[in-house]
């Protein structure tokens, strides 16, 4: 079941441990540490592993080319960019919309980490028109949350606000080994979803038999 926003803050403040908040317009010290900590909390959490249900596809926005000299094209970054995963290696926004999806079958299975570009100064640089990025998102609605990420999350969030509330060293330190477990656990949990793992490598005289080699 789908947790909510004020669900996790009072999971958080269980661990604290401190009395519960009936709405996140509730003011108090508590509400306030929470929504200060609470996105800061989710990006370290989305930056440190590619989810599932964090991933996307943009169709990028091209941008004038200011390193032509290098890169054929030049594409504006999505805004809710977490961290880069893969350059599709084919253009059209056919390819773009929410994933999972099987990305690519037959001769393209495999190939999406195969295609080059650089990120510099906000935005991305490749040799694809057209081109589609799968990225890892840092705005997630809660509703997609697994329940081991609520859990890890509610851990990182209570060990980032337990020393303003309650001013106690002895339970940050607790508090932060366990956020830590949670979130390998949470990591852990997301791989063994993924059944695509394991289409990532394609052979060097496979790709040579489909004939991409050297252009990749």
């Amino acid at each position: 079941m789908a947790l909510s926003k004020l669900q996790i803050w009072n999971m958080a403040l269980a661990e604290l441990p401190e009395q519960r908040i009936d709405s996140l317009d509730d003011v108090n010290i508590a509400s306030d540490f929470l929504n200060d900590q609470y996105q800061p909390a989710i990006a370290f959490l989305l930056e440190d592993h590619d989810y599932d249900f964090a991933t996307k596809r943009d169709a990028l926005a091209q941008m004038p080319n200011d390193r032509a000299n290098e890169w054929q094209y030049t594409y504006r970054l999505p805004r809710d960019l977490a961290r880069p995963l893969h350059l599709l290696p084919f253009s059209g926004s056919d390819t773009a919309g929410p994933v999972p999806v099987y990305s690519w079958v037959g001769r393209s299975r495999g190939l999406e980490a195969r295609t080059p570009f650089r990120i510099s100064g906000g935005k991305l640089y490749c040799n694809v028109q057209g081109a589609v990025l799968e990225y890892a998102s840092n705005d997630v609605a809660e509703n997609q949350f697994t329940a081991k990420f609520a859990r890890a999350l509610a851990l990182e969030l209570a060990s980032r606000v337990v020393m303003p509330i309650k001013k106690d060293q002895k339970r940050q330190a607790e508090l932060i080994r366990m956020a830590e477990v949670a979130r390998e656990r949470a990591k852990a949990d997301d791989m063994n979803r993924d059944r695509e793992t394991v289409r990532d490598f394609i052979p060097e005289f496979m790709l040579a038999r489909m004939g991409y080699g050297d252009q990749l």
